[in-house]
């Protein structure tokens, strides 16, 4: 969701999450279909619904409403639009 690498102590390691589009409390399932790569500030913000994801997967501020770019896939990583759609409604209700 951002271009943040965060360096921790050992040289050029990188740190990311796996975060749940539709969360684990709301019954989502543990598949790579409901999975997004991460990093930790951006997980929190996701979890939070500060960012939602749109059907094309743009990133969504829902403080300002303004779109951040679309979020980068790899082209093996596909996403079932129905967590994304679950993770936008919960967060900012039925559209």
């Amino acid at each position: 969701m951002c271009d943040t690498v965060l360096t921790l102590p050992a040289p050029r390691a990188r740190y990311s999450e796996a975060a749940h589009i539709q969360a684990r409390e709301d019954h989502g399932p543990d598949i790579v279909e409901n999975l997004l790569c991460l990093c930790p500030n951006c997980h929190v913000l996701f979890d939070a619904g500060a960012r939602v994801l749109t059907d094309d997967c743009t990133i969504i501020d829902t403080v300002t409403g303004k779109p951040h770019g679309k979020i980068r896939l790899h082209q093996w990583h596909f996403i079932d639009a129905r967590y994304i759609r679950h993770h936008r409604q919960r967060w900012l209700g039925p559209a």
